[in-house]
């Protein structure tokens, strides 16, 4: 994994190189820029080797007759094997890495009048990129279709362009302006999604986006999604079967690299089962299994550990157990390292977990393997069950029936069932808005953002694919991955999600909802993973990753504004909300009974925080300055934050 950046003037040489600066975390072993001769464009890139580890695959690379010039950031499942085909057709490498694999690909298809966009369809992997060809002076910007690594894009003056991995790295270029009006996204979905970052003038790319720019103008393309519904496959064990051969090449293609590999391992079966395979991958190649990582609690409610423990017996791997931060300074410290990473507000409060745990993995391996998207895939979460339920059957009671069902909600104790009622007293519509809007308070006026429909077929689905379709292709990426990306890349740690594989994906997707949760949530996958994992460990249900939140916020809030009282006002600031119903949202925030009460309470501590790290910076910056340092640091405009 690597940072990239870039600019499109070659006079920002020095700007790219501070840039990259910027994301030494990113790219610890070295870092080099390159400029165009005909003064367009200077690339930049700062390297993490995880492959091929030698000087010679160096980035920015050039293609060898001089043409194109790559910076990449990622990895591409299998790209010993393509390289090795390609060297058996005649094709000479310099050097056994996959950014090289993806400069002569790339290449060849802009030799051929190829698209771009359908180059990339052909590799499987994480990735962000930039091509420059010196020829044409296009420049292409791409981002891979899950949406696993990120890529941001500023607009300049006079049609140029900036680009970067991280958002904060652009304040060496100009002063960075928070963007308030991501709000009402924000709280819906706990992040704020593409194509907003959260800074004015600059945009994450979705998802499988490909922007290409040349003198000023820009158009885009789509990189196909692999997802794939034309071949259904209705066998339960045959779907089991395929299944779990394609999830065990993309587990062995993410073992794939020259540095040490470990693996996150917890109760559940997404992370247990890639670790598993892992090892059993490892023992026929005689290597040892790769290190197992688990994160403790004292909560016994909350820790896996003992389950950990269990599997790591089964699979022969050693285990570190990361304690989770408890002190309130503690976890502000590392919610604001987060949040720094990020560049914009992120309410999912597990971050503060990952970014702890990623601190000590790092000390450890430089490659850990996760189980992300398996909920998202393979129908995890319980209200894919509460959709299934609606579609089957609660969507033919009377309407009158189940809004006083939905009325009578507040006095039912167990969640899922509360937001079942509430969420189901509707039409089809209403309920996806009920079950995927985070915000549990009406007078933020909270929206979701509308996910494009790729194809016709996509419009008729149930409401149980919506969704599944929605949380892969919006809440996967704008939030999973972003942890993983953000909180590995912060201590020089590169996670790799072979769950996340194309054809994992496009296997997963030949099935139904139905398929997926016949018999309970994740049924394909937990037969699938089944040889692989102890008994006990295949039929249990997950804790989860997830921190005390309602306790959490009584700490913070205190710990920040010194009381319950001065906490409640500073939280609700600026939002119309009456004061009386602040304190019941507080209560019911903190009482540890209103999960989804917490969240959106929470959500709204952190775009406060969030407010106190621009201050913290803009007073930083106006002392460097009153110190004559001779490096701006502006992360944010003082009119925007007062």
């Amino acid at each position: 994994m690597c940072a990239i950046a870039g600019a499109t003037t070659s006079d920002d040489q020095a700007a790219v190189a501070r840039t990259l600066q910027k994301l030494v975390h990113r790219g610890p072993d070295g870092s080099d820029v390159w400029s165009d001769p005909n003064g367009l464009i200077t690339l930049g890139c700062a390297r993490l080797a995880t492959t091929d580890r030698t000087p010679i695959a160096q980035q920015p690379i050039c293609s060898r007759d001089g043409r194109f010039v790559l910076a990449f950031n990622g990895y591409i499942a299998g790209h010993r094997r393509l390289i090795a085909e390609y060297t058996k057709q005649g094709t000479a490498f310099k050097s056994k890495n996959d950014a090289e694999l993806v400069l002569h690909l790339l290449a060849q298809a802009v030799h051929h009048g190829r698209a771009i966009a359908s180059a990339l369809e052909e590799l499987s992997g994480q990735y962000a990129l930039a091509l420059w060809d010196c020829i044409t002076g296009c420049l292409w910007l791409a981002r891979d279709p899950l949406g696993i690594k990120p890529l941001y894009v500023m607009a300049r003056p006079h049609g140029e362009i900036a680009f970067a991995s991280e958002v904060g790295a652009f304040d060496v270029l100009a002063p960075l302006s928070f963007d308030r009006d991501v709000k009402a996204a924000y709280l819906a979905h706990l992040f704020v999604p593409p194509p907003k970052s959260g800074v004015v003038g600059i945009e994450l790319l979705a998802p499988g986006m490909v922007l290409c720019w040349q003198a000023g103008k820009t158009t885009r393309s789509q990189i196909r999604h692999p997802d794939n519904r034309v071949r259904p496959i209705s066998n339960g064990h045959k779907a089991a079967t395929k299944l779990r051969q394609v999830v065990r090449q993309s587990v062995a293609d993410a073992m794939d690299a020259d540095c040490s590999v470990g693996a996150l391992v917890s109760g559940g079966l997404d992370s247990a089962g890639v670790s598993a395979m892992a090892c059993d991958i490892a023992r026929e190649s005689g290597k040892e299994p790769p290190l197992a990582f688990v994160m403790g609690f004292d909560d016994q409610a909350r820790d896996e550990t003992g389950f950990a423990k269990n599997l790591c017996q089964h699979t022969g791997q050693e285990l570190h157990i990361i304690k989770a931060p408890e002190r309130d300074q503690d976890i502000y410290d590392a919610l604001c390292r987060g949040l720094c990473s990020v560049g914009a507000p992120f309410a999912n409060p597990s971050i503060v977990l990952m970014n702890h745990l990623s601190a000590a993995v790092g000390q450890y391996v430089r490659v850990c393997l996760a189980g992300d998207g398996g909920d998202e895939l393979f129908g995890g979460y319980p209200r894919y069950r509460a959709a299934s339920i609606y579609q089957h059957y609660w969507q033919h009671v009377p309407a009158g029936l189940r809004r006083w069902a939905a009325g009578m909600s507040n006095q039912v104790d167990v969640r899922n069932l509360r937001r079942f009622l509430v969420g189901g007293a509707g039409d089809f519509d209403e309920a996806f808005d009920r079950w995927n809007n985070r915000c549990a308070i009406p007078e933020l006026k909270a929206r979701l953002c509308a996910v494009p429909i790729q194809d016709q077929q996509e419009r008729g689905l149930n409401l149980v694919d919506r969704m599944m379709r929605f949380d892969r292709d919006a809440t996967l990426p704008g939030n999973q991955l972003v942890m993983s990306d953000r909180c590995g890349m912060a201590h020089g740690l590169e996670y790799r999600l072979p769950l996340l594989g194309h054809e994992v994906v496009s296997i997963a997707s030949m099935m139904s909802a139905d398929q997926h949760l016949q018999g309970g949530l994740k049924a394909v996958w937990r037969d699938a993973i089944a040889p692989y994992l102890p008994k006990s460990h295949v039929q249990r249900s997950k804790i989860g990753f997830n921190p005390p939140v309602a306790n959490w916020l009584l700490m913070l809030g205190r710990y920040i504004w010194g009381g319950d009282e001065a906490a409640v006002a500073a939280i609700f600031d600026g939002e119309k909300v009456a004061k009386e119903d602040q304190h019941r949202y507080w209560q019911r925030a903190i009482s540890g009974k209103d999960m989804d009460m917490s969240l959106t309470v929470w959500a709204l501590l952190v775009w406060q925080v969030w407010q106190i790290i621009l201050k913290d910076a803009v007073r930083h910056d106006v002392q460097h300055h009153v110190q004559g340092a001779h490096e701006k640091l502006s992360v944010a405009v003082a009119a925007d934050i007062a």
